[in-house]
């Protein structure tokens, strides 16, 4: 009989322990959620002012954009484009859902783009995925993938 009481608070103990340590990695991760989404919203806030020196701290150097058109684009390109082009736009990420897997995390979300790019007016809906990896202490933007939802 006292074994089986031993191993019954044995396994309480290790089932407490093991819960316990979930809980103390869901605190974690919610953590890491609500700093992606924070990054998230720089982004945002950076496309629409244009600031170059935010983005190039967000996207790793070899960040590697999949357009909607299916173009593979670096991260020189991108800086570039956004410098080059005469924009006025407002973009809203909604439906922000992050995902995190340690030093990895994928953020989703639908991004609407409405303004005007070089002289022509631009309303979009756009579906995209962005790949964030922890390097030395700091989320990046390693990878990131558009798709185009057709107007109706």
């Amino acid at each position: 009989m006292k074994t089986i009481s031993v191993i019954f608070t044995l396994i309480c103990a290790v089932s407490l322990a093991v819960g316990q340590t979930m809980k103390d990695k869901q605190k974690q991760n919610n953590g890491v959620e609500e700093e992606l989404r924070n990054l998230e919203r720089q982004w945002q806030e950076a496309l629409m002012q244009r600031d170059l020196t935010l983005l190039d701290r967000l996207m790793a150097d070899d960040y590697a954009l999949i357009t909607v058109s299916g173009e593979v684009v670096n991260k020189a390109r991108v800086l570039a484009e956004i410098k080059s082009v005469n924009a006025i736009a407002d973009v809203r990420n909604t439906e922000v859902a992050v995902r995190v897997f340690g030093d990895v995390a994928v953020v989703t979300g639908l991004v609407l783009i409405s303004g005007k790019f070089n002289d022509q007016e631009v309303n979009s809906k756009s579906r995209y995925t962005k790949v964030y990896v922890k390097r030395q202490k700091q989320w990046r933007v390693v990878a990131a993938q558009a798709t185009l939802i057709p107007q109706q």
